[in-house]
């Protein structure tokens, strides 16, 4: 068992891996998305200048985002450049997967991504 202290210390990792990581070292949009990592993480759909638009997690990020994604989606309505979106991407180790879903919401509210909040409201 994880304890709290624990888990508020890899979120704070994962939050500065997302947040942190220069946009140009970031992965660009692409109909297959091969440059991203099949592994387990977390990823943050990311603006040149508004900074971070989604978080999320996933089992496997290559096909997560391979699969379509309402953020990607939003980014299209609010007429956003595809070159102005990348995708910067937290792996997570074997023994955090399993806490995938607790590591998400902490750092969900310490960023409070817009897009978050528009397809929780559509949900």
């Amino acid at each position: 068992m994880v304890d709290q202290e624990s888990l508020r210390e890899e979120a704070a990792r994962l939050l500065r891996v997302l947040v942190e990581t220069p946009f140009q070292e970031c992965h660009a949009l692409s109909r297959e998305f091969r440059e991203l990592p099949n592994c387990t993480g977390l990823y943050a759909i990311k603006h040149q200048t508004q900074s971070v638009l989604y978080i999320g997690k996933s089992g496997n990020i290559r096909s997560r985002l391979r699969g379509g994604h309402k953020a990607l989606g939003w980014a299209f309505i609010d007429r956003l450049d595809p070159d102005d979106v990348r995708i910067a991407v937290a792996r997570l180790s074997f023994p955090w997967a399993r806490l995938s879903l607790q590591l998400e919401q902490v750092v969900l509210r310490q960023v409070r991504p817009p897009y978050n909040d528009r397809i929780a409201q559509e949900d």
